[in-house]
């Protein structure tokens, strides 16, 4: 078997076995187990983005900086009792598109906030959730913008736990399967291939001499 096929098998277990661990706390703390799967999201962001770890606060704040963007757009809705609903949806929701793909890149990318899709996802997301509150049954948890930024949150740190714990074993393994230490550390990436790579370069290097 290949390291790469190894790493990758080790990284698959390591993730199983931490999400579903992680995932208890909230379902057992909150009202909201009927919604662990939003839990998921920044994790499926984050390995989409392919990202370094250091990046979980960016997505973190950009995200924020969505669902402020939504909240904006309910109190101009809300001032406009008039307008019909699926012309404030249409135009008002194209707008603040726009809004997001020019400010965030333009004048907000290179700071926390600038991680566009992150923006996009708390927005939308926040839209979603807005609109379907009044559909739930009425025994049904509801969640307000507060607690999807919390959710957000708690996903954003399973995520951080996720990496750090898989690049700390993959690197123990591999570099103790390499027979000679490493020089620089495994990057912190969320591809495996990148992790097997780098292990495979270790070992085909010859043991340093002291």
């Amino acid at each position: 078997m290949s390291v790469q096929t190894k790493g990758t098998l080790l990284q698959a277990a390591l993730g199983a076995v931490l999400i579903s661990v992680l995932l208890l706390p909230f379902q057992a703390l909150t009202p909201f187990a009927p919604y662990t799967g939003l839990l998921l999201i920044p994790v499926l962001l984050f390995f989409a983005l392919q990202a370094p770890p250091k990046t979980l606060l960016g997505m973190f704040l950009s995200f924020i900086a969505g669902v402020g963007w939504a909240g904006l757009f309910m109190v101009v809705a809300g001032a406009l009792p008039g307008v019909p609903l699926p012309l404030m949806l249409g135009v008002g929701v194209t707008v603040v598109i726009f809004l997001i793909l020019a400010v965030h890149p333009i004048l907000l990318g290179r700071t926390p906030f600038g991680i566009v899709p992150a923006v996009l996802l708390g927005f939308f997301q926040s839209l979603l959730w807005m609109m379907l509150n009044p559909m739930l049954v009425e025994a049904a948890p509801r969640l307000n913008l507060l607690w999807l930024i919390g959710i957000f949150g708690y996903g954003c740190a399973m995520t951080l736990i996720l990496v750090l714990v898989q690049d700390k074993v993959l690197g123990a393994v591999f570099d103790k399967q390499g027979n000679s230490a490493p020089t620089t550390d495994i990057p912190s990436s969320p591809d495996p291939t990148t992790r097997a790579q780098t292990a495979t370069r270790r070992a085909a290097e010859p043991a340093t001499e002291v």
